[in-house]
């Protein structure tokens, strides 16, 4: 059992029977409660919550005698947010993927590489404040495990998962040219053999890994297709590896068929989604019958690949409020940007539109979603990018309601976490946010937050991210 699993065990086994009613209990009182289970919407809710646990969750329930009780008449309370792809490795600024946008005459990548290393506290504050309350790592050097540990280290930062990866079929030489190396270290990691792709796996149960991650992506290339050949071969080995110790897989996929084919061989979600073919039945039946999650990350393409190369950055409030204010500086730092006209740009926003369709028809065909950012491509903030995404996934016609599922318990089971994480329900980790709108109106409102609550601490966002003195 992964170390921080533990927890919830411990406190169960030595849970005493009249522990709500002792002192130490803090009693949140009188808002309307979403409890992210997608079940009817509680008013004068009351959440008793001791120590880093809910202990008990009812409309008008008592409150112990000896609790602390908190007013939030007036309120709403969510699950804390659960952003289903980030990556360390990436810092949202223009300088991160030099193999994508080189400005290294600007800021040397080694520079940049420092810079990140040094800032994760920011990062996890900025998240935390944004009310990410957790995010899952999808892999790369290092600097992921670290940001875990330092995490784990730290009172106002989110809980952090890492997924061991990304795991490609592509070559050493071609995997560096997609991510230079990070500090000495591949940031993806070759498996040219299905023996290669079980020792990965093994590998990540040496560094207390939380699920895997593989890559499929030609990205139009032919070569790159024929580097691939056999790939089902190799993720089912990777599959089949993780089941062994109780860890789940996430893959990575912008084509149609190669995602049929992981799908067939057993991964449990997908990151990204086809977007070189119309989502088809067959897709769409794997997925539902394997309970599949799929996550779309849409606003990347928006932000990342439209906005920062125009100039035209609409700041959200969450991200004036909980924005490294480092991260958004560089955004306007650049005179000249390459041309929206160039291939590997074009070839991008020519395929947003099917990007979003496709949302559309996995939504209205029931297959499960989450949300996650891929923040720390440039543009995209780390915590504040996840209402970005929101926002863009509401735009397809998505309601608020399941929004809000998506966003925690859904992305919560892409660990197999679910049944400590993603929901206000008595027993699980006190994550919620208190928010001053509605978030069933709009899911925007989402960035109304006045306070956070991290396993039973209550922050506002002045504490994480205090304003910046001009």
């Amino acid at each position: 059992m992964n170390s921080r699993g533990r927890y919830l065990v411990l406190f169960l086994l030595f849970m005493p029977l009249s522990l709500a009613a002792e002192e130490g209990t803090v009693a949140y009182v009188g808002a309307t409660l979403v409890d992210g289970t997608g079940g009817p919407v509680r008013t004068n809710a009351t959440i008793l919550v001791r120590g880093r646990y809910v202990t008990d969750v009812g409309a008008g329930l008592e409150v112990p005698q000896g609790a602390q009780r908190v007013d939030l008449t007036g309120k709403w309370v969510v699950p804390g947010l659960i952003d289903a792809h980030i990556h360390f490795m990436v810092s949202g600024r223009m300088y991160t993927r030099p193999s994508f946008l080189d400005l290294q005459h600007i800021v040397p990548y080694e520079e940049e590489v420092r810079w990140m290393q040094e800032r994760v506290p920011v990062t996890l504050r900025s998240l935390l404040c944004s009310g990410v309350t957790t995010a899952l790592s999808m892999g790369g050097p290092s600097i992921e495990y670290d940001a875990r540990t330092q995490a784990e280290l730290m009172d106002d930062a989110p809980t952090i998962f890492v997924a061991h990866g990304p795991i490609t079929q592509l070559p050493e030489f071609l995997a560096s040219m997609v991510f230079p190396p990070f500090d000495g270290e591949l940031s993806i990691k070759s498996a040219r053999s299905a023996e290669a792709g079980a020792a990965l796996v093994r590998e990540g149960v040496e560094q207390d890994a939380d699920l895997i991650k593989t890559v499929y992506d030609a990205s139009g290339s032919l070569m790159r297709n024929l580097l691939q050949l056999g790939y089902e071969d190799i993720t089912g080995a990777i599959v089949d590896e993780a089941s062994k110790h109780d860890l789940k897989v996430t893959s990575h996929i912008h084509e149609l068929e190669p995602g049929k084919a992981l799908l067939e061989v057993g991964v449990d979600s997908i990151q990204h989604l086809p977007v070189d073919a119309a989502i088809d039945e067959e897709f769409i039946s794997l997925a539902r019958d394997k309970d599949a999650i799929v996550v779309p990350t849409l606003v990347l393409r928006k932000r990342t690949f439209v906005d920062v190369f125009t100039g035209q950055i609409d700041l959200q409030p969450v991200e004036e409020v909980c924005g490294d204010p480092e991260v958004i500086r560089s955004w306007f730092e650049v005179d000249e940007m390459p041309d929206l006209g160039s291939d590997r740009i074009r070839t991008v926003v020519d395929q947003t539109p099917l990007a979003y369709s496709n949302t559309k028809t996995l939504y209205d065909s029931g297959v499960t979603l989450a949300v996650g950012t891929d923040a720390g491509n440039f543009g995209m903030l780390h915590g504040p990018s996840m209402h970005l995404e929101l926002i863009e996934m509401q735009s397809v016609g998505i309601p608020p309601a399941e929004l809000i599922v998506m966003a925690t318990r859904n992305a919560a089971a892409i660990t197999g976490r679910e049944d400590e994480y993603g929901t206000v329900e008595a027993g699980k980790f006190a994550d919620f946010l208190i928010l001053s709108a509605d978030p069933l109106e709009d899911v925007a409102n989402l960035q109304a937050i006045d306070r956070v609550v991290k396993y039973g601490r209550a922050f506002t966002q002045a504490d994480l991210m205090p304003p910046v003195l001009e």
